[in-house]
């Protein structure tokens, strides 16, 4: 309920942008003559102090639109199901009301109603925002412009301010991160996306429910396609079986631990670093598989991601992958050789494997029970790291802390990034009177990257999807 209110809010807003977009449409209609500026008073007359039929098709795409900025081009995770009706009335301001179903992004639906209003001959920039939806408690905001509005009107007075701070920044994101343009065409291109980058960066602080920092990464001016090559996670077919086992989750005799860390047992590898390879999916198997060798024999070891990319012909190297071709490729190859034997090249070439170099043989693979992360916890405490799938969304500009985005900005539906989960513990805020329980991930993008390489998210609600494909090697 919270979430959803929360999410609301910022609807709410981008409502009021798009009522401020279509108030700014029928002001400059004002000024076509005084023929139409009559026929528009006489018309406004006719409906004065009583409600008027407003088009569903029109007021669905108004809401549509909204919902479709709220998610930043990602595809709208909030869908429209129904537009039972819409109105307008005209006293002392015009009253726009949408009543529809709508689903959010945790699948849940909502009849709400919205009611918009605005005094455009009073206060010109002025709208106020109800959302109302059944069984959820009332939001409303007042917003003085609409933020498009807002940024046309002060473009040329701070304009060479706003131009001046950007290009501060990506000088230094060019110096830190060693980025060298082929041209001055190239350099313009990625400071237009560098700085709408910066604007996404906002909305993740100032939307986030945990306690994340998000800011400027390597992956700063990339578009959010050429991001989505640094993954690499296919996605699974549900309608066809895995091939894996059901996992057997062991009961954990006693109350669960509030915190644990396989790398304080010596059992997690270094932070590797995939490159622009699409090869997610290797590192996050190897780390599985590094993980439940260590506990088994006492002796860590890096294991070979390159193998797979050159040996495993079900999967599509640096284009993508998934965890259960892998395991079910190495059990076929006849195991893994060490990363020094066969090294990392982050591109694909012949297969190379040497049988009698293989020190780890795989028997099959466990799917834990999907969205139960209290099983993650348990299988994890008996048995080692576990291999998830997550939507990537939030990890292209976090800088640290609890990372809990709203589920509508990374649906746990969305996964397209393999990584390793290695712990779980809890982070306690007295002053604020805030516990954030979480997962520790291990991620294969360098140790620059977030905390010293890792990631925490929360642990709870199944954010980004974090217990949806949960894996685990069986060794032989």
């Amino acid at each position: 309920m919270r979430l959803f209110a929360a999410a609301t809010v910022a609807l709410v807003l981008l409502l009021c942008q798009a009522a401020g977009e279509e108030l700014a449409e029928e002001r400059a209609g004002q000024a076509q003559g005084d023929a139409e500026v009559h026929r528009s008073r006489r018309s406004a007359n006719d409906i004065f102090g009583g409600h008027k039929a407003y088009d569903e098709e029109a007021a669905k795409a108004q809401l549509q639109k909204s919902l479709d900025k709220l998610t930043a081009g990602e595809g709208p995770h909030y869908k429209i199901v129904k537009v039972y009706s819409a109105s307008r009335q005209v006293a002392s301001g015009i009253l726009t009301r949408i009543d529809a179903d709508l689903i959010d992004g945790s699948e849940e639906q909502h009849r709400c109603v919205v009611d918009i209003w605005t005094q455009v001959w009073v206060r010109k920039d002025e709208h106020e925002i109800t959302f109302k939806c059944r069984n959820q408690p009332v939001v409303q905001a007042r917003h003085t412009r609409s933020a498009e509005w807002a940024e046309k009107k002060t473009h040329k007075k701070h304009s060479h301010r706003a131009l001046d701070k950007a290009d501060h920044l990506f000088h230094k994101f060019q110096v830190r991160f060693g980025r060298r343009y082929v041209s001055t065409a190239e350099r313009q291109m990625r400071l237009r996306i560098f700085r709408q980058n910066l604007k996404t960066i906002e909305q993740l602080n100032v939307n986030e429910m945990g306690s994340a920092k998000y800011g400027i990464t390597e992956f700063a001016d990339m578009t959010s396609s050429e991001y989505k090559e640094r993954t690499g996670l296919w996605q699974r077919n549900e309608a066809k079986a895995t091939g894996g086992s059901v996992a057997v989750v062991p009961a954990y005799h006693g109350e669960l631990p509030k915190e644990f860390d396989w790398r304080q047992k010596n059992a997690v590898t270094q932070v590797k670093n995939q490159g622009s390879c699409g090869s997610c999916w290797a590192f996050s198997v190897t780390g599985n598989i590094e993980g439940l060798h260590a506990v088994k024999t006492g002796d860590l070891k890096e294991f070979s991601e390159q193998e797979l990319l050159d040996c495993d012909t079900t999967d599509s190297a640096c284009n993508g992958g998934l965890m259960d071709n892998a395991y079910k490729a190495i059990k076929d190859i006849g195991g893994l050789e060490y990363e020094a034997e066969y090294p990392y090249k982050a591109k694909k070439n012949q297969c190379h494997f040497n049988r009698t170099l293989s020190h780890v043989q795989v028997a099959g693979f466990v799917d834990l029970p999907k969205g139960n992360e209290t099983a993650m916890q348990e299988w994890l405490l008996t048995n080692g790291p576990i291999s998830i799938g997550i939507n990537a969304n939030a990890m292209q500009f976090y800088r640290g802390g609890v990372s809990h985005p709203w589920k509508a900005l990374c649906s746990k539906k969305n996964l397209d990034h393999g990584v390793l989960v290695v712990g779980y513990g809890v982070s306690e805020y007295p002053n604020f009177h805030k516990t954030l329980p979480y997962w520790i991930v291990k991620n294969s993008w360098g140790p620059r990257w977030g905390e010293q390489g890792y990631y925490r998210v929360y642990r709870g609600d199944n954010t980004c999807g974090v217990s949806e494909m949960a894996t685990s090697a069986v060794l032989a």
